[in-house]
């Protein structure tokens, strides 16, 4: 029998140690840039949301509660639909919405033709359009209070600017903010006087980047500055000119300050428009429910508007 010595004998190579999980240093460096971005944008997602989606959705359940703040010590008492309904029945709110229409529906159709006017000029190289443009830059550099003051001193029935100027041929003085009949187009005219430049260089500069090759080819065909206007700058300009009019919709819906300063909704309620009567029937009379449903009534509305201009958008894309 043979037999084999210990030493003749290979003994077991011993089992290799496990080697512990490496994480590659660029993962471990994504991973400590991405929590370093999440800890810096906390503060700000934490603030929006207090401030901004909790008032929202707060606002939204009190809507349908019955809650005067005035009363001490009351609480609100929950009514449902029934602050939508009286909405839709009260002349007050009716009357409101109508005046907002015709604001809106009158200051952004100047605005977007005086707007498309002087864009044409602002692009045809007239030599006077720096001048211009200096000129258009004013209302823009003063905040919508600012403009309010200012025009409600231009107004003015006995000291006022407006009144003095038309005095000299022979027009007598005009109560331009308290007459029913002139208070709106006033404060439709400051609206439109502030917000002019605005449109006038976005359209200015949808103009601009239009390709120079489809005039060549026009005005080789013969056709005339209006055919060329219709037929290729309105075309063309289309995406532009529907962002312009979304923009200025939704913003002159929201129109507050000017009214405010101007003529506070009246008189009566000439201007009062909707962001006005929410403000008093809220803020004022402290009626929250009915605030809270005319405001989200407003912004279903507005939202309306701006999913019509957005699909317009996509259609004209595809």
């Amino acid at each position: 029998m043979n037999t084999c010595s210990h030493s003749q004998l290979a003994a077991p190579a011993p089992a290799a140690a496990p080697q512990p999980l490496r994480i590659p240093v660029l993962v471990q460096k994504y991973t400590v840039e991405r929590w370093v971005s999440v800890l810096f944008l906390a503060p700000a997602v934490i603030f929006l949301l207090v401030t901004s989606v909790y008032p929202l959705l707060n606002s939204l359940r009190l809507s349908f509660y019955s809650w005067n703040m005035s009363i001490p010590f009351s609480k609100p008492v929950y009514v449902g639909l029934k602050n939508y309904a009286n909405l839709l029945q009260n002349p007050e709110f009716i009357t409101s919405v109508k005046v907002t229409l015709i604001y809106v529906g009158a200051a952004v159709t100047i605005e977007l033709i005086l707007g498309m006017a002087l864009a044409l000029l602002a692009t045809s190289g007239v030599r006077a359009m720096g001048l211009i443009r200096t000129v258009l830059l004013f209302p823009l550099m003063m905040t919508p209070v600012v403009a309010g003051i200012l025009w409600r001193t231009l107004f003015h029935s006995t000291y006022g600017v407006i009144n003095h100027v038309i005095g000299l041929v022979g027009i007598p003085p005009q109560t331009w903010l308290g007459s029913p009949t002139q208070a709106l187009p006033a404060v439709i005219t400051v609206e439109i006087w502030q917000q002019l430049p605005v449109v006038t260089f976005v359209l200015a500069a949808g103009i601009q980047s239009l390709p120079i090759d489809m005039y060549k080819a026009a005005q080789v065909d013969g056709a005339s500055r209006w055919q060329i206007f219709r037929m290729v700058t309105l075309p063309l300009l289309r995406p532009v000119i529907l962002v312009v009019l979304m923009l200025r919709i939704m913003d002159a819906f929201k129109v507050f300050d000017i009214v405010f300063m101007l003529t506070y909704g009246g008189p009566g309620q000439v201007t009062e428009v909707l962001s006005m009567l929410i403000y008093k029937t809220g803020l004022k009379f402290f009626q929250i429910g009915q605030a809270s449903a005319m405001s989200w009534l407003f912004l279903v509305f507005i939202f309306i508007v701006s999913f019509f201009f957005i699909r317009e958008l996509q259609r004209g894309e595809a």
